[in-house]
């Protein structure tokens, strides 16, 4: 009598576990690629703000120093839906925001983003649209 081994079958054990494996996998891949994302769109509007700082001071020099604080994103947690995205500065940026913006809207640019819309308050800058529809819109501004 031959063994199931020897006839090169594979065990339907070795399938479910493939199976759960790949479906796990999966099921990761999807919450890791939403949080990517977000965290990309976070670090260049960052670089961005700090680019934009850095070069105000040191273009004039009569400017006071200013630093990003912090990146701060509230809602988004599902497909399709919108996130702020506040940039929090060490002091009121006044009439400096249209300078900052620019170079927002720059470094996401080099980032990879394509697609990127402003007004004079807000950076609005829209990912992955398919036909399944649009991944995430983030709004962002400043504070």
């Amino acid at each position: 009598m031959v063994k199931m081994d020897q006839r090169a079958q594979i065990s339907v054990e070795y399938i479910l576990l493939v199976a759960i494996v790949l479906t796990i996998v999966l099921v990761f891949s999807l919450i890791i690629t939403n949080e990517n994302e977000q965290n990309n769109v976070a670090t260049a509007a960052q670089l961005g703000a700090a680019n934009a700082s850095a070069n105000i001071v040191l273009t004039n020099s009569s400017q006071s120093p200013i630093r990003v604080t912090s990146v701060s994103m509230t809602n988004g947690t599902t497909r399709g839906s919108d996130i702020n995205v506040v940039i929090h500065f060490s002091r009121p940026v006044g009439d400096q925001g249209g300078a900052i913006f620019s170079s927002i809207i720059k470094s996401f640019t080099s980032s990879g983003f394509t697609n990127i819309s402003s007004n004079s308050t807000t950076v609005i800058v829209t990912t992955s649209t398919t036909s399944g529809g649009t991944t995430h819109r983030y709004f962002i501004t400043l504070a």
